[in-house]
């Protein structure tokens, strides 16, 4: 690093804070828009709840029908065995809700098919013995704020990294050849190489500030502000990160926000326009979000060759770290790997920018 790429660095975050859009992505959207979503997804499943809890089985309307087979006393005093039907329809919401409701009537009917077989057998029984299975939760607050930390936070700086990424770089690179400011850039005495590293410095900066703004965000709304709120107080967590984690999620997405802000200088560079540009980052942006998708339900260990695809390896990763279960050989792999993916795309975005045929193609 010289303090070239350093005055390029501060040039471009200037800019970029000079620029309302950069401010929505980078401070607005991760703080409210994504975790505030979550919280009214939660707020409109639970009001689903208490309707369910009102709905009554009808019979005629029909959400579900209980279909008893004709002749089934005399059948169950053979010892036969008979078969009971619940019809409702899965694709209906009320169907549905109904169907979870009949189950009781459903116990209730067995057990009253057991009374009558015993009663066939010469048993002096009136009911069956009352057995009953109550489900409980044990899981402590803080305990669901782990789980869900490491289901939800590698996924939420995934697309955080992207989305921050996206309008800075497509902006330093395209942009500036939009409006004519890229030949004063050249003209100066800075390289090739301290321009590009300038720029994607600038850019990782603002895709790390977005993640951290978003794992705060989700915070803030999952700890604070559902606590304050009578109508999200159920979905209130105790959403805690270690120092110890913090560091080492840090050190896993950095090589990625590299990664991700090289291709998408690089794209800026082959790019003859904004909208070209931001079509292309957008790809990329898809592209992000869908591995990271990918690590957002894993059953047990994932297989290693997982650990080296890169954005995909970052969030497996961290989801192990969030849940203290690290293999060293993945932390190799996927720091390794996503670390040489960061140095290659690095060494083709400062390729690009050299090449004043790309750059500057019509």
């Amino acid at each position: 690093m010289t303090h070239r790429s350093w005055s390029v660095w501060r040039k471009e975050l200037r800019d970029a804070l000079r620029d309302g859009r950069t401010i929505i992505a980078v401070f607005v959207v991760p703080f409210v828009l994504y975790p505030g979503l979550m919280l009214f997804m939660g707020w409109i499943e639970s009001q689903n709840k208490k309707e369910e809890s009102t709905l009554q089985v009808r019979v005629a309307g029909v959400d579900a029908v209980l279909v008893l087979p004709p002749g089934i006393q005399p059948a169950i005093a053979r010892g036969d065995s008979v078969k009971v039907e619940l019809l409702y329809k899965d694709a209906d919401h009320k169907s549905s809700a109904a169907e979870e409701r009949t189950r009781p009537v459903l116990d209730d009917v067995r057990r009253a098919l057991i009374v009558l077989w015993a009663q066939s057998h010469g048993a002096q029984v009136n009911q069956p013995p009352a057995i009953s299975v109550e489900h409980r939760d044990v899981s402590s607050k803080a305990e669901t704020g782990r789980f869900i930390a490491a289901l939800v936070i590698p996924y939420i700086l995934v697309f955080m990294v992207a989305a921050g990424s996206m309008h800075i770089a497509i902006d330093t690179t395209t942009g500036e050849k939009e409006r004519s400011t890229l030949e004063t850039l050249l003209s100066t005495s800075t390289s090739r190489g301290e321009l590009v590293l300038g720029k994607c410095m600038a850019v990782i900066t603002t895709a790390l500030t977005a993640g951290f703004i978003g794992i705060f965000g989700l915070w803030f709304n999952l700890t604070v502000l559902a606590g304050l709120m009578p109508a999200l107080s159920g979905q209130s967590l105790q959403l805690t990160i270690r120092p110890d984690q913090a560091l080492f999620i840090f050190l896993t997405v950095l090589p990625t926000a590299i990664f991700l802000g090289a291709a998408l200088v690089a794209i800026g560079c082959f790019a003859r326009s904004m909208r070209e540009g931001q079509t292309y980052a957008t790809y990329v942006y898809m592209a992000a979000v869908f591995l990271g998708l990918g690590s957002f339900r894993q059953v047990g260990a994932p297989p290693i060759g997982r650990f080296a695809v890169p954005i995909l390896n970052t969030a497996l990763l961290q989801r192990e770290i969030l849940t203290d279960t690290v293999v060293p050989i993945h932390a190799i792999v996927a720091i390794g790997m996503s670390a040489a993916m960061a140095a290659v795309m690095l060494v083709i975005a400062t390729r690009l920018f050299s090449n004043e045929s790309v750059l500057f193609r019509t």
